[in-house]
């Protein structure tokens, strides 16, 4: 049995300075979350660059599994590696919408309203996962200006046309909030007109009745629980979880009932049962006497113990909480809710420490 608890107590990681490498093959896997361990706002952390070059010298496989998203993952994928100045694969890259693939077979003729992100970077996402009837707030807004007064219409450089306006007045089929608003008012408006319409006709609300003694009939589905994050400002901003306490409760005063939701994106499970049929694509396990694959062994790196280290923990992973983001203890200790294997200062100190773990364990 190796000395664990020399590991754990290493949390400044200054002993593990000069292991570089694994000693045998690596047989296990690293999730890294991206804001507040890669980036903080639109600085990159200064020791992501050597982090990543210790995973590429030791030929460890690993993928990025964030709750941020609001484009394609090929997007997001092109925008890291302009910023990390280090190729990003975007097939080892989870952004916080993709496992709502799965939701392509049930909705994929329903008009579905996509809430967050810039422009139409979340419509076109849904598109290219295979939802073929998409409307965002924005759209309803434009054709529709006093379904929010107190918001301005945006300017386009692209005017709208009629046939990317043609789902607007069909009646919503389901919710999918892929990223934060950019319009509190808006959108929080305009899902709520529709969890509380008729069958999804926006502009209609059920009787009195209905409203009050009857299950919502539109489903809402959010990719982010995040009730906050880290940026550059000092400290954590409001995430897309408290866009939805917000909605929940404006809807359970008004119904007097409780919003029903399903959430993707970290903690949630499906996100890491996502991650992990990815990893099995990415470097396969060899099978066992028994002719199953082994048990795969991955590391969570995040800074945020609600999120990264909660959903780690609750699936089995091992996690290394960093201190550069959302977790900012007043001294060595660990968090007191969620607390992770080991902590240390950033993603360099994690993947160090992760190395020297596995190598300790393979003497």
């Amino acid at each position: 049995m190796f000395a664990l608890f020399n590991l754990r107590a290493s949390s400044r990681v200054a002993p593990l300075r000069h292991l570089h490498t694994v000693t045998t093959a690596p047989r296990f896997n690293i999730a890294f979350d991206i804001d507040g361990v890669l980036i903080k706002g639109k600085q990159v952390i200064p020791q992501t660059r050597r982090a990543l070059e210790l995973l590429q010298e030791n030929k460890i496989s690993y993928v990025l599994l964030t709750n941020g998203g609001g484009m394609l993952e090929s997007e997001k994928a092109d925008q890291l590696t302009k910023k990390l100045g280090f190729y990003v694969n975007p097939d080892h890259l989870i952004v916080s919408h993709s496992p709502m693939r799965s939701l392509v077979p049930k909705y994929r003729d329903a008009n579905i309203m996509v809430v967050g992100g810039q422009g139409s970077a979340c419509k076109h996402a849904a598109h290219n996962y295979g939802f073929k009837n998409v409307v965002t707030p924005e759209e309803i807004h434009s054709v529709h200006p006093s379904v929010c007064p107190i918001s301005t219409c945006e300017t386009r450089a692209v005017p709208w046309t009629e046939k990317g306006l043609e789902n607007v007045d069909k009646p919503v089929d389901a919710v999918m909030v892929f990223h934060d608003s950019n319009d509190w008012g808006r959108d929080l408006q305009v899902c709520l007109d529709a969890l509380v319409s008729k069958d999804g006709k926006l502009g209609t609300i059920k009787d009195s009745d209905q409203l009050h003694n009857t299950k919502q009939t539109v489903p809402i589905y959010f990719s982010n629980p995040d009730i906050v994050w880290a940026n550059e400002y000092p400290v954590p901003r409001f995430g897309q979880g408290t866009f939805r306490v917000c909605l929940e409760k404006i809807y359970q005063n008004l119904t007097g009932q409780p919003l029903e939701y399903i959430t993707y994106g970290k903690p949630m499970r499906t996100t890491y049962e996502y991650a992990e049929s990815l990893l099995d694509k990415i470097d396969p396990l060899p099978k066992g006497p028994d002719g199953q694959p082994a048990k795969r062994t991955v590391y969570a790196v995040g800074d945020n113990p609600y999120a990264d280290i909660a959903g780690a923990t609750g699936y089995g992973w091992s996690s290394v909480l960093v201190r550069t983001g959302v977790f900012r203890p007043k001294g060595e200790e660990n968090h007191h809710v969620h607390p992770a294997t080991t902590v240390v200062d950033h993603v360099e100190d994690a993947v160090r420490w992760i190395i020297a773990r596995e190598n300790m364990k393979n003497k």
